[in-house]
């Protein structure tokens, strides 16, 4: 097809196509309806949020990936493949090492605790300071992202239907946000369930097709061979190159935040059944991912043998990498009703299935610890009405960024960059939280600061000065049919570099940013590091401060700490923690004759009984009694008088 004939027809979309994507829009609404109206009707905060503990494993499973991969994944892990080759596949690694990380360590102790918000463990373990951080540092990102998530699929949608973008974004915020609020958690996953069955449809899809457009894979794979797309053991010790082994094997273990201490993947884990369940959903989720970034990787191969001499983007084709996709799929299914629909369906559906988890989920957080513990004598109703309003003033500020991404432009990545470089430092305190029990709330606040301190840095450098063009590999138009003058000059002045595609990393956008500028003297090989590296650089970081402040102002006892706080290490583990202080004896409990007290504020002992509801695992609704009783942030008094 001609520049001029597909420039006249990406806009077309056939009445089969809206069909198709009203449908799905109506499916999602049908089923925020249908829990919204039916048994409890979602009245309750325990309903509302965690689906009365009640769910199965395939619909958390489904809710999980759905979540986990929105449509900046589906579209920016295909572009990225087209744009920097097939390293991206070692992604697959960093989730496997993620799932373990949930399975034998977050996810039974989080389970276990009953909480519903992941955050009351720090405000247990610490105090309430190092939870602020935590939660100031996921809502902000959480806003950024959600906005991007929107604006991605929304400037897609625009592309291939004609629909202004201000509709678009109406329309996909909106139907989000009838459905999560009327139906909650549960309207929430099984909608993710549906989405995500039209997401893997889609990139099977479009492998499929493009595998049959170009005599099958194995031409597929020669063409990519020779175009340099095909790498998949870069295991160069150089840290600024894009994506090496030793990047996503060490460099991506403190981005595990973005799976074990995000609150609305974590909530989902929290609704299962049981903890068998549970465990099962992330032994789900492991091998869905692994599907996933596969199909999406092949997908980033097949779009470059497809585009291997007649490259869109050097043609002036498009705006944004990530239209790549979407491109893709106008330019190949033009011509079959419906199936531009359903494919579309899918990149709306993965952005839909994201913003309502993120609505829910923060909803879910600031209620917790903004609402129920200063509004005193609220019934559990109201507090579902206002976990309610909650997600839909979230909408509101939602709705009202993603207007804004277009406008402030290259600012996007800076944001974005500040909002991500708080991931690592957050995984830090939980470690922390979980592995090292001698630590205090003082010394996980200052590693906390210090590493988030440092990653905002390091990102905001990245962005401003890094290379940008890193890992761009050769694009060429050498085949494409004859073009016109002005198209042909515009080829000669293309600059990789001003492209930035949307990965592995939240803290890249899918915007047109500023080429590259000087990196000054001093800091320009810092801000050359790869990105990948930072997440574990900042998580790093904020456990050695902490460890130091430890060091020089005392720690807890080891026997003052609840020992459902913290996780049991084996002796051969020890050499590899500050202190030694992980392990505890299996049989260690407080003898019988012994009476815990609560250390009040005043430094004044106060007996358990007085206590009463004030006591931090009593507001985790977890029984203080039985061995290793926690009061006051994890210490521990006892009553020398037997």
């Amino acid at each position: 097809m001609s520049y001029q004939e597909l420039d006249q027809t990406r806009h077309v979309f056939q009445a089969a196509d809206y069909a198709v994507c009203g449908a799905m829009l109506l499916a999602s609404l049908g089923i925020g309806f249908y829990y919204g109206l039916r048994g409890g009707r979602q009245r309750t905060s325990a309903e509302y949020v965690l689906a009365d503990r009640s769910m199965t494993v395939i619909p958390v499973t489904l809710s999980l990936l759905a979540t986990m991969f929105s449509g900046i994944s589906l579209q920016g892990f295909a572009a990225d493949v087209y744009f920097r080759g097939t390293m991206l596949i070692w992604l697959i690694a960093s989730n496997i090492v993620f799932s373990a990380v949930a399975f034998y360590v977050f996810v039974p102790m989080f389970y276990n605790l009953r909480i519903t918000s992941i955050f009351e463990y720090l405000e247990a373990r610490f105090n309430k300071a190092v939870t602020a951080c935590g939660i100031f540092a996921f809502t902000l990102h959480s806003v950024l992202y959600m906005s991007l998530v929107s604006f991605t699929a929304c400037t897609a949608a625009t592309a291939v239907t004609g629909v202004s973008f201000g509709v678009a974004v109406v329309c996909v915020i909106g139907v989000c946000t009838i459905y999560t609020v009327m139906g909650g958690i549960k309207a929430v996953m099984w909608t993710d369930t549906i989405q995500m069955l039209l997401i893997f449809a889609t990139i099977i899809i479009v492998v499929i097709k493009g595998n049959i457009e170009m005599g099958g894979v194995i031409n597929v794979w020669q063409i990519a061979r020779e175009g340099g797309r095909i790498e998949l053991l870069n295991i160069s010790p150089d840290p600024t190159e894009y994506y090496t082994v030793w990047g996503f094997l060490i460099g991506q273990l403190g981005a595990a935040a973005m799976v074990v201490c995000n609150q609305y993947l974590m909530q989902r884990f929290l609704a299962c059944k049981s903890l068998a369940v549970a465990k099962t959903a992330v032994v789900g989720f492991m091998v869905g991912s692994t599907i996933f970034i596969s199909l999406c990787v092949f997908g980033g191969v097949t779009l470059y043998a497809y585009y291997a001499g007649c490259d869109p983007t050097m043609r002036g084709h498009l705006n944004q990498p990530d239209e790549l996709l979407p491109y893709f799929i106008i330019d190949v299914f033009h011509g079959v009703p419906g199936m531009a629909g359903v494919l579309l369906s899918g990149m709306l559906g993965a952005a839909l299935s994201t913003l309502s988890s993120a609505l829910n989920g923060v909803a879910t957080l600031l209620g917790q610890h903004l609402v129920k513990p200063y509004v005193k004598n609220l019934s559990d109703e109201r507090y579902t009405m206002v976990l309610k309003s909650l997600a839909t003033l979230l909408a509101i500020i939602i709705l009202g960024v993603t207007f804004l991404v277009p406008l402030i432009g290259g600012a996007v990545p800076t944001l974005l960059a500040i909002a991500g470089a708080v991931s690592g430092p957050i995984l830090g305190i939980y470690l922390l939280g979980m592995f090292y029990p001698r630590c205090k709330a003082k010394g996980a606040f200052v590693g906390y600061l210090v590493g988030a301190s440092i990653g905002i840095w390091l990102g905001v450098g990245n962005v401003l000065h890094g290379n940008r063009s890193a890992g761009i590999l050769p694009l060429s138009i050498d085949d494409c049919p004859a073009l016109n003058t002005t198209l042909e000059t515009m080829t000669t002045t293309f600059d990789p570099s001003v492209y930035t595609t949307t990965s592995l990393d939240d803290s890249t956008s899918s915007v047109m940013t500023n080429p590259d500028e000087e990196s000054g003297p001093i800091f320009g090989p810092l801000y050359s590091v790869s990105r990948i590296w930072f997440p574990t650089l900042t998580c790093f970081l904020t456990i050695l401060v902490a460890a130091i402040i430890t060091w020089i102002f005392g720690g807890n006892d080891l026997e003052s700490v609840d020992p459902r706080l913290y996780v049991k290490l084996p002796k051969w583990g020890h050499c590899a923690w500050p202190f030694k202080a992980c392990g505890r004896n299996k049989e260690r409990g407080p003898p019988s004759d012994v009476k815990f007290e609560m250390q009040a504020p005043d430094n004044e002992p106060v007996s358990q009984q007085e206590e009463g509801e004030n006591s931090p695992l009593q507001k985790l609704g977890i029984s203080d009694t039985g061995p290793g009783v926690k009061c006051n942030h994890g210490r521990l008094r006892k009553d020398s008088k037997v």
